[in-house]
């Protein structure tokens, strides 16, 4: 983890599943970044892009967005 913002790093759709995973299971963002290597604030984040997200489809593919496709 670093506080540098010239290394942001994208999360990977892998990522993003076990971030909903664990999410689901009741840990704290806290906890989840650790495991991930992500701050705290980075769980937080995508976790609000990930609700801003819920229910609107990709104009690309007339798709769900696949966070939310569970």
């Amino acid at each position: 983890m670093s506080n540098n913002r010239l290394e942001i790093r994208p999360w990977s759709p892998e990522e993003e599943a076990h971030l909903r995973a664990l999410i689901e299971s009741g840990m704290t963002a806290t906890e989840i970044g650790r495991q991930l290597g992500r701050t705290r604030l980075a769980v937080y984040g995508r976790l609000q892009r990930f609700r801003k997200q819920e229910g609107r489809v990709s104009r690309t593919s007339g798709r769900v967005f696949p966070q939310w496709a569970g």
